[in-house]
C-alpha cells in the first residue's frame, strides 16, 4: 500500500511539473511549435521617409490615397534545440490581417471616432529563422471619404491621432493556427501637399 501512494505521489508531482513548465504565455491559443516575432513596423511620414509613425494624408491633391507599412516577421520555434532539426513543416504561411483603430482617449466606435476596421488577405511564407517584410495596407482610401477623417478634409488644424492594431493570422506548414499582433501611431491630417 505504501508503494502505491508513493507512486502516486510521484506521478502527481511529475503531472504538476509538467503542466507547469509547458505552460508558455506566447502559445496559447495555438497548438503550433511555431511563432511569428514582428521586428519592426515602419510607416512613412509626410515627406515620404520611414517612420515610426504613419502620418496619413487624408487627401492629396483632391484625391483621398491608401496608407502603407513594411513589417518584417521572424518565424521561430518555440524548442529552440530539436533533436531532428528544424522541419519545412515548422515555416509559417501567413494568411490574413486585421486592422483595428483605438484611441487614447478610449473613444472606440467605428465611423464616429475611428475608421472602421478591415481585414486583408496575404500569401506569405516565413521559413524559420528567416526574416520577411512584407508590405500591409494600414488604412484604406474609403476610410478617407468617411467620419470621422472625411472631416478633416480642408482644416489646416485638424488631427486625429490613433493606434492602429495589426492581427496577423496564418498557420504552419502542419495546418496549426499561428497569431502575432503588432501596434503603430498613425497621425490623421490634411497635410499640405507638396508642389
Amino acid at each position: 500500500m505504501k508503494k502505491l501512494t508513493l507512486g502516486l505521489k510521484i506521478i502527481a508531482v511529475m503531472a504538476l511539473s509538467l503542466a507547469l513548465f509547458s505552460c508558455n504565455p506566447v502559445e496559447r491559443g495555438t497548438n503550433s511549435g511555431s511563432f511569428l516575432i514582428i521586428e519592426n513596423i515602419i510607416g512613412k511620414d509626410n515627406q515620404g521617409n520611414d517612420s515610426s509613425v504613419v502620418f496619413s494624408d487624408v487627401v492629396t491633391n483632391g484625391v483621398a490615397y491608401p496608407d502603407f507599412v513594411n513589417i518584417s516577421l521572424r518565424a521561430a520555434t518555440f524548442d529552440p534545440n530539436l533533436v531532428m532539426g528544424v522541419s519545412n513543416y515548422s515555416d509559417v504561411m501567413v494568411t490574413n490581417y486585421i486592422v483595428t483603430y483605438t484611441r487614447s482617449d478610449g473613444a472606440t466606435g467605428e465611423g464616429t471616432d475611428v475608421p472602421y476596421h478591415f481585414e486583408g488577405a496575404l500569401s506569405t511564407l516565413v521559413p524559420i529563422g528567416s526574416t520577411v517584410t512584407i508590405p500591409l495596407m494600414i488604412v484604406r482610401e474609403v476610410a478617407k471619404t468617411q467620419p470621422p477623417l472625411s472631416a478633416l478634409v480642408g482644416n489646416p488644424t485638424g488631427m486625429l491621432e490613433c493606434t492602429a492594431t495589426i492581427e496577423l493570422i496564418g498557420h504552419d506548414l502542419r495546418n496549426r493556427q499561428v497569431r502575432k499582433t503588432g501596434q503603430i501611431s498613425v497621425r490623421f491630417a490634411d497635410y499640405i501637399d507638396q508642389q
